[in-house]
């Protein structure tokens, strides 16, 4: 396997990473109020670790995670492993260099209570199987796994691709063509993207969740994965792309939390009762109820609880006569 493959960095590539790195500065140089800034980075930060886990399958959706109903206590675990993994990206990892021990940790979180071999590489032979149950991709041998990812790692580790983006894409098509773990490869290798991001002081502010734009393109995500190696240049313009979208999605939703300062950054059920509410002079109860008939009464009163709490929406009446209106003026 030749480390790293070979690719180049054309006008096309070049032309959107310079658009990424104007929307990083302009995040980075925002000056914002402590609860916009952490329920901007909380509701990424979901958004990223859920649809990395339903890339592999999991079935959970982000009101799952808001109602804190779930279909299994397997899938609770597979998304909040990953949402620790994160914290211990944006905790532990400095500016400096990726190390085996750090990708071992990413591994023993992500995969904690999923599986006995936790933040251990595989020592028996591997295959990846499409959705047939065909096998696709023989990975390495367990006794090339260690100097394979030593050899990813110098790549990782080096100056020799000026652009942080690039190279964390092209670690993530390798580690995963390396396949150094039973399971659990995808979910640490998107990881390891935020973790080579962080490790080369590129800074975002908040995590961008483009694992949603890969959900969303899953069978493209994985065609670019499979021909990576030997068409790496379509591989990084797709990679490109889906991380343009994702974090100009970030910036147009943070700039219309700042356009409209009475209303903080919401998660998406929340944003939606907040407009239903917004777009009528009074709103009972009833009418919010009305539009969500899958999700639990007590799971919308918590919801408008929340918006009350945040002082984004007032309440009049009692019990069965009361009514919801968007305040006025800002909290």
């Amino acid at each position: 396997m030749k480390i790293p493959p070979t690719y180049s960095a054309t006008p096309e590539m070049v032309g959107l990473i310079a658009k990424i790195e104007a929307i990083r500065i302009y995040l980075v140089s925002l000056k914002l109020q402590r609860e916009v800034k952490e329920n901007i980075q909380r509701v990424s930060l979901l958004k990223s670790s859920l649809f990395s886990a339903r890339i592999e399958g999991n079935t959970l959706d982000f009101e799952d995670l808001e109602q804190g109903k779930f279909l299994s206590q397997k899938k609770k675990q597979e998304v909040f492993n990953i949402v620790k993994a994160a914290g211990f990206v944006n905790a532990k990892v400095k500016k400096g260099d990726i190390t085996k021990s750090i990708v071992l940790e990413l591994h023993r979180l992500i995969m904690k209570n999923l599986t006995p071999n936790v933040g251990r590489f595989r020592q028996e032979v591997s295959a990846i199987f499409n959705q047939a149950g065909v096998a696709v991709y023989i990975p390495p041998s367990p006794s090339d796994i260690s100097r394979l990812l030593s050899n990813l790692l110098l790549y990782v580790n080096s100056s020799k691709e000026k652009f942080p983006l690039v190279n964390a894409f092209i670690a993530h098509l390798v580690f995963e063509k390396i396949h150094p773990f039973l399971d659990g490869n995808g979910r640490v290798g998107r990881l390891l993207i935020a973790a080579i991001l962080k490790a080369k002081d590129w800074d975002f502010t908040f995590t961008v969740p483009f694992e949603e734009y890969l959900d969303e393109h899953k069978d493209e995500y994985y065609f670019y994965l499979d021909t990576g190696l030997k068409n790496t240049n379509d591989y990084l313009l797709f990679m490109l792309k889906a991380f343009l979208q994702e974090i100009e999605k970030v910036k147009t939703q943070i700039e219309e939390q700042l356009e409209n300062k009475e209303k903080l950054f919401l998660p998406p059920r929340q944003e939606e009762i907040y407009n239903i509410i917004k777009d009528h002079v009074i709103c009972s109860f009833d009418m919010v109820r009305r539009r969500f008939l899958k999700v639990p009464q007590r799971t919308l009163r918590y919801d408008l609880k929340k918006l009350l709490d945040k002082k984004i929406v007032e309440k009049t009446g009692e019990t069965r006569g009361r009514y919801y209106r968007a305040r006025n003026k800002n909290p």
